[in-house]
């Protein structure tokens, strides 16, 4: 990556959408996907895309009217005929247990190219109905929300494992690999998907030091579906650079309120729920986003904060399940607050504040 390309991505109003213990090549499949099949299954896509990588976790971002046009785009198709809506709702439920049944069956193989394309087609499609339900609900009316969210609620929990369940497919696939070919399999998990399908195809792969340096830290840009990839020194604390300004001096963020309340306590940043160091109960979770695997943490949590999401999130809807003060959608919380900064969290104005920072 070039100092121009670096310069344009600084140029650009990022979102941060997620982020999370995600793989490289997930991203690699995603880059594209994000283009190429939401423009395919559901008319409309995301030129540019970004994904920040450090070592098996991802921050991922998306450009800030590129999104305002698609979820405006959706929720006003689902407004005008509510059925289109629901109809997602079912592909998105159909398509789970399609992924969900390869998947079970490849599990702890290397697949074959035949058996790989089973796979690829249904992860394909996966994406945009996944799209279809959790971008347009932050654009949708009261009214509207109303009627079509315990349909939205219903889909996006029964499909919530799925990604979960990708990562484990790819992570037991390289683990594979790397016992035949005596390669690390955290580094093979920085292949790329065309750098995979060529394995699958003649068991040729990069050289390791290539992988590992990627997963190091690297980050994955897409423009119009192109994947440009760079690593080394200008890929370290990337987001960082991206956006110093930001959080430069900032002592509170403001955020979605997901669930009312307000809570004291430590901050604990944990990006890796599989990687938690010290998290008592009572302390304050923040990380990028929480899927299934962040429960635990998130049951010992007086309040949980994330970067990304939205009111159909994992974070949002565990934390009223759970009852405990939850804000999400803040975009650099995870940057401003650091281990073990006392804080507060007031759900009710969607402010969090360092009472103390650490150290001091």
């Amino acid at each position: 990556m070039t100092k121009n390309v670096v310069k344009l991505i600084e140029k650009k109003e990022w979102v941060k959408r997620w982020a999370g213990s995600f793989t490289f090549i997930s991203a690699s499949y995603w880059g594209k996907q994000y283009k190429t099949s939401l423009e395919r299954e559901l008319g409309v896509g995301f030129d540019h895309s970004l994904f920040v990588h450090n070592k098996g976790t991802i921050s991922f971002y998306l450009i800030k009217r590129e999104l305002d046009k698609l979820g405006n785009t959706l929720a006003k198709r689902a407004t005008k005929d509510n059925k289109i809506a629901i109809a997602w709702c079912q592909e998105l439920k159909r398509n789970t247990d399609v992924i969900t049944k390869i998947m079970k069956k490849l599990h702890g193989t290397i697949p074959s190219c035949a058996e790989y394309q089973k796979f690829l087609v249904a992860f394909d499609r996966h994406i945009s109905f996944h799209n279809a339900i959790k971008k347009p609900i932050d654009y949708f009316s009261a009214t509207i929300l109303s009627k079509l969210l315990p349909y939205f609620k219903d889909a996006r929990l029964y499909s919530e494992h799925v990604y979960s369940d990708t990562e484990s497919f790819f992570r037991g696939v390289m683990k594979k690999i790397g016992k035949k070919e005596k390669y690390n399999s955290d580094y093979l998990t920085c292949l790329t998907q065309s750098e995979f399908e060529i394995y699958l195809q003649t068991n040729k792969l990069p050289k390791e030091k290539i992988l590992q340096t990627r997963f190091e830290s690297s980050v994955l840009y897409f423009e119009n579906a192109k994947e440009i990839i760079a690593t080394g020194k200008q890929t370290k604390n990337f987001e960082k650079i991206i956006f110093r300004k930001s959080i430069q001096g900032k002592r509170e963020i403001k955020g979605v309120s997901a669930y009312s309340g307000t809570a004291i306590g430590i901050a604990r940043i944990v990006p890796d729920p599989h990687k938690v160091g010290t998290f008592s109960k009572g302390d304050i979770l923040i990380t990028g986003m929480t899927r299934p695997e962040f429960l635990p943490i998130m049951n010992k949590a007086s309040a949980v904060v994330t970067d990304a999401g939205g009111i159909l999130c994992h974070a949002a809807i565990s934390a009223r399940e759970l009852k405990i003060p939850c804000i999400v959608g803040t975009q650099l919380a995870s940057f401003i607050f650091h281990d073990g900064d006392k804080i507060r969290v007031d759900a009710d104005s969607g402010i969090i504040k360092i009472i103390k920072k650490y150290g001091c």
